[in-house]
């Protein structure tokens, strides 16, 4: 397991990395394409650039995809934002208990992404739901959400492992 959470681990990196840059491109054409529409109106010139009526959506979609993958990479290397005041007064035992529910509770939240996202692709797709701009499937925007859950669960349970294994959970 942690052979193959290695490698997810290595190829997330890298495909936030591409969704970021898409999503900065994106919001960067829509701000371009919208500033010189203004500027030919302004100037009464010929409109040659009309504002893209794309790239909101997809910049949203993007965001989306870009939030839930990340998530899922920062819980992989340990860099979620946590509350420590209490557990900084826990003795070892109480940290380990600690570790374990919390751990526990991730990977019961990410297997409710991923059933429950499961079903919302499902229904999309067979209702054949599409995007008002792009004309995507919707189930496609939304296979986010078991993918990240799918993920999440997956580094959440062999953490449980590891860290039970070796005696150290911090």
């Amino acid at each position: 397991m942690s052979r193959i959470n290695v490698l997810l681990e290595r190829l997330l990196a890298p495909l936030c990395a591409l969704l970021m840059a898409a999503l900065t491109l994106t919001v960067l054409w829509q701000v371009a394409s919208r500033l010189a529409n203004r500027i030919s109106v302004a100037m009464d010139w010929p409109v040659w650039i009309t504002p893209s009526t794309w790239t909101e959506e997809l910049a949203s979609f993007l965001l989306s995809w870009t939030a839930l993958l990340g998530a899922a990479y920062a819980l992989r290397r340990g860099e979620h934002i946590g509350l420590d005041l209490l557990y900084k007064g826990f003795d070892a035992r109480w940290k380990r208990i600690a570790d374990v529910a919390t751990r526990g509770a991730v990977a019961l939240f990410a297997l409710v992404m991923v059933i429950g996202g499961a079903m919302l692709v499902g229904v999309t797709l067979e209702l054949d739901q599409r995007t008002p701009a792009l004309g995507w499937p919707m189930g496609l925007i939304y296979g986010a959400v078991p993918l990240s859950g799918a993920l999440m669960f997956a580094f959440a349970i062999e953490r449980v492992y590891t860290d039970n294994a070796a005696g150290d959970m911090t």
